[in-house]
């Protein structure tokens, strides 16, 4: 048997535990369930997708020890809960299954909600830190290595995308400094014309890549360094930016926090917000707003400078 314990639905019929839980979600609502789906299993077992997890073996430790990591990583009390309702989802449907046991189901189902008010969380990392992480990408050993995570690192800070949107990427997505996100959140399209550093790790990526990798704008990178043709995955991707801030020493971080200082960055030169939204993919500038992380001296010299008389 399978490591994700086949489970027998109906005769003759057989299915995973992810499987039948994510099958029966509304289609709009996969990703973002799939993804928190992907971090809880990378916080239970390293290197792990959610397709690949034994759900049935999920309890009470485990969903609390995902609740503390989500918080620990500055995710959004919205978002903690609903990864709790999933894992939930999950659970009940490994029950349905008879992969569960009905004592184990009511145990995962007694982990609290998070309470209070859904706040702002997260951080923007200032320029230092990002320089530090570049630095900690240009130490690994395999040059492949290097260029790859530099324009990681340089993409996610230097156009807000989305961790999905990043790793949806293809190859003809970038043409002449301009990056186009066809796979956005709420399938929306934009176009962002990128910094000159930014164009030149790309650059430098895909010309070095450029007879191993085919589809994927960022590929998976074997550790002889062969890039293969397969995309970077979320659990590869975290596991990348975990590794250059170990490497670095700087706070913890997570991918969307990149995005946070990408908005940041713009907002303090003076872009106005809604062309902030716009690049960001946001569809209200309510949104944009929870993304703004200048400090209080910036907002307190932007006042004193106020002449309204």
């Amino acid at each position: 048997m399978s490591r994700t314990a086949l489970c027998q639905v109906v005769p003759m019929v057989q299915t995973t535990v992810f499987d039948a839980y994510i099958g029966g979600l509304a289609p709009s609502g996969r990703r973002g369930i799939i993804s928190l789906l992907n971090r809880s299993a990378s916080i239970l077992k390293r290197g792990v997708d959610a397709a690949d997890y034994p759900w049935e073996q999920l309890n009470y430790a485990a969903v609390a020890k995902v609740r503390a990591a989500l918080l620990d990583d500055g995710y959004a009390v919205s978002s903690v809960n609903m990864a709790l309702s999933a894992l939930r989802g999950v659970a009940q449907t490994a029950f349905n299954l008879n992969c569960m046991n009905a004592e184990t189901l009511a145990r995962i189902r007694s982990v609290k909600r998070v309470s209070g008010d859904i706040q702002r969380k997260g951080r923007a990392l200032d320029r230092q830190e990002i320089q530090a992480l570049i630095q900690a990408a240009k130490q690994h050993p395999q040059h492949v290595r290097r260029y790859r995570d530099v324009a990681i690192v340089l993409t996610l800070c230097g156009t807000g995308l989305r961790a999905g949107e990043l790793l949806k990427l293809e190859r003809r997505d970038y043409d002449n400094g301009v990056l186009t996100v066809s796979q956005g959140k709420g399938r929306k399209y934009r176009e962002i014309h990128v910094a000159d550093a930014v164009d030149k790790a790309i650059r430098i990526w895909l010309k070095v890549s450029a007879n191993e990798a085919e589809n994927a704008l960022f590929s998976r990178i074997q550790r002889n360094g062969k890039v293969t043709t397969q995309p970077l995955t979320t659990t590869g991707l975290m596991g990348i930016l975990e590794q250059l801030q170990q490497t670095s020493g700087i706070v913890r971080f997570t991918p969307h926090d990149m995005r946070r200082t990408f908005i940041t960055r713009l907002l303090e030169q003076g872009v106005d917000i809604n062309t902030v939204r716009q690049l960001a993919g946001h569809s209200d500038i309510s949104t944009t707003t929870r993304y703004d992380y200048r400090d209080g001296g910036m907002k307190a010299k932007a006042s004193q400078r106020l002449r309204c008389w």
